[in-house]
């Protein structure tokens, strides 16, 4: 349970889905009840599994294709508690138009049922001078 490797590969199983455009796949790996909480780039703070989901099927249904490729990773584990800071490296293709950012993200996962749940992730654009935000179309 505490092996950092584990978290790693629960971040890693999160920009699977996110990058398959698939909330099936978020499914899995959010924590499903009114505990999860989601600040997506340049958004207000939403809580609640039904209220998050509901944005990935927005946002995954404006999105021809997403490509994040993480960097600048932390990891920490607190007994059931890890937290994961990264650097997200986002490529986006939103109709015929191509869209690169950067954002900072902060992903908090709970160990339960056996496995790392996703019960906070927040991200902060870097560099939002356009005034656009990733994958949010």
């Amino acid at each position: 349970m505490t092996d950092p490797e584990h978290v790693v590969e629960a971040n890693l199983k999160f920009y699977f889905a996110l990058e398959s455009l698939d909330v099936d796949l978020m499914d899995e790996v959010w924590a499903t009840d009114a505990s999860a909480i989601c600040v997506h780039p340049g958004k207000e703070r939403l809580a609640g599994w039904e209220n998050i989901r509901a944005s990935w099927e927005r946002i995954f249904k404006n999105i021809t294709s997403l490509r994040i490729d993480v960097t600048d990773v932390s990891v920490e584990v607190q007994g059931n508690v890890s937290w994961v800071t990264c650097l997200e490296n986002i490529h986006q293709e939103v109709g015929d138009q191509i869209q690169r950012s950067q954002a900072y993200a902060t992903n908090i996962f709970v160990f339960e049922e056996d496995r790392w749940l996703l019960v906070l992730h927040h991200a902060s654009m870097l560099g939002e001078e356009d005034g656009k935000d990733a994958y949010s179309a």
